[in-house]
């Protein structure tokens, strides 16, 4: 089988996304010489995600509003 792994560099969107395709509750972490890391878990990614969107969501509400950026 093809092994799914992510490297330290790579965009948390990207891995999120294979895991996503591939039905992936965790996926193996790997540095440059394919020594395994960790572990990332579909949850932790998807919590990471969303924080980061409302983030931007509230940074974007506060510019329409005339406050500014934070």
């Amino acid at each position: 089988k093809d092994v799914t792994y992510c490297r330290l560099g790579d965009l948390l969107h990207d891995v999120w996304t294979i895991m996503k395709e591939r039905s992936l509750l965790h996926a193996p972490i790997v540095g440059e010489d394919s020594t395994p890391l960790g572990v990332i878990n579909a949850r932790d990614a998807l919590l990471a995600l969303l924080e980061g969107s409302e983030y931007e969501e509230s940074l974007l509400r506060d510019y329409v509003m005339g406050i500014g950026y934070r």
